[in-house]
This record gives C-alpha cells, structure tokens and sequence, in this order.
C-alpha cells in the first residue's frame, strides 16, 4: 500500500499517528553564504527540490537563494541552480501541467509567487496569489491549489488561475497555535502541515507534527515524528511515499522519508 493511502485509512481510523523515519540525503551547501534553508517540493516521480537560503534579516530585500535539485532515487545532487531572488522562498510546489516549479516568496512579497524551469532552474515567470500565502501545494487530480493564509492560523483553495474559490477560509484547529506553520503538502483527499515546535525546543513534550485536514477544513488529526530538535521545513509525497525536509538550527538541510503508523 502507498504511503499516502496509507495515511488517509490510518487517520480515518485514528487521529494519532507517529512516522518512524529514514535518512535519505544529506544536503551540503554549495558555498559558505548560504546558511539556511526553506521551500521544498518533489515532482511526485523522481526529484526533489529544495531552496537554499542567503539570509539577512536586517534587510529581507537583500536575501537571496539558490535552488537545488535531488535525485531522489539515486540519492544524490543533480545540479545547484544560479543565485535566485526568491525572498523567503518559504514553500514551493510543482505543476506538471505547466512543467514549473511555482516558489512562494513569502517575506516581503508575501503575494508573491515565482515560476522556475525545473530543467535549467531559472526563473521564466511571476504570478500573484490573492491573498499573503506561506504555503502553496497544486493538486492535479482537482486543478486546484491549497494554500496556508500568511498571518492566520487557516487555509483556502485557489483555482487554476490563483482566485479565492467560493471566498472561503478554513480555521486550522486551536492546537496549531502552539506551532510555527512551515510548508504544506495536499492531495484529493487531505492537506498536510508540517508544524515546527520550536517555541517548546528546551521542554519535554517538545513535538514537531504534521497537522492534517480534509477538504471541508475538518481537523483529521497529528502525524508526530521525533527527528530530535530539528526544524522541519517542507515535505512532499513521491510515488506515493511522504518526505520531509528538517535540519538544525545553521545545519545542513536533511531529506527524511517517513513511514506512518498509529501511536
């Protein structure tokens, strides 16, 4: 069985669940600036993608990026792209469709979302979503996106053109707010938030989760995974196996696979 059905009769059975999990790469910086990391997103097949981070914090307009490409089934680099202007460059998705990787800049250009070439990772375009966004995933089998809302603990569904469908936001549940939202990953049947615990590193019932909803904003329940205190960053589901990106604090960037069960 997949591991995203997996997931889906698991959560369906129980609203706590535990991912043991498995090293899959270790991701080395190109060059002493970068020192951080950000979105990430899988093509669903064969390649992950995961941006490298410039920061600085003082002058968020002077961050910049590099984005690398990962043979997830040979488990190795592909290819580092060029510098890239991404801003925070919190959350990226694919559309095979269009054969782009769509990156959510996020800070400060929180509507922002720009188009990369998943060949020559450059940058070939830019849309706008219509509302601030953190989080951004495509689902092919609707034509339609989830969305994390910049500034609320809630999500929406944007059509393939980036409108608000139906107007509506869906209130994430009250134990959200305990965690720091990071990326997001959605199919036809559920939305997954990868949550950082980091304000409760030092405590002992520190617990990064990913958080899982349906379609009609029903709270599903907690997938919890114990990578010790690293802050994940991003996952993705790959021919039907879910992964996650984590590092710690100016640490390297770490792709984790994820095997689900109930706790």
């Amino acid at each position: 069985m997949k591991n995203s059905d997996k997931i889906f009769n698991l959560i369906s059975t129980s609203s706590s669940l535990v991912a043991d999990h498995t090293e899959i790469l270790r991701l080395s910086y190109p060059s002493s600036d970068l020192n951080g990391f950000q979105g990430g997103c899988s093509d669903g097949k064969r390649y992950y993608y995961q941006v490298l981070m410039h920061y600085e914090f003082s002058n968020r307009e002077k961050e910049y990026s590099r984005i690398a490409k990962i043979d997830i089934r040979e488990k190795k680099l592909v290819k580092y792209s060029d510098i890239l202007s991404l801003d925070h460059g919190n959350d990226m998705t694919y559309h095979p469709t269009k054969n782009l990787l769509m990156v959510v800049n996020n800070k400060p250009h929180p509507t922002r979302i720009t188009l990369i070439d998943p060949e020559s990772l450059e940058v070939v375009g830019y849309e706008e979503a219509p509302l601030p966004i953190f989080a951004l995933e495509y689902i092919p089998e609707l034509d339609v996106y989830a969305a994390g809302i910049s500034g609320e603990f809630a999500f929406c569904f944007l059509d393939n053109e980036l409108s608000l469908i139906d107007g509506r936001k869906y209130s994430m549940d009250q134990s959200a707010k305990r965690y720091t939202k990071q990326g997001l990953y959605a199919d036809k049947d559920l939305i997954y938030f990868i949550f950082w615990d980091g304000k409760h590193a030092a405590l002992e019932d520190f617990q990064n989760t990913i958080s899982i909803y349906d379609h009609s904003g029903n709270y599903k329940g907690d997938l919890d995974f114990n990578i010790g205190v690293q802050e994940p960053e991003n996952l993705s589901v790959m021919n039907g196996e879910l992964f996650a990106v984590c590092g710690k604090e100016d640490g390297e960037p770490i792709i984790y696979h994820f095997e689900p069960k109930i706790k």
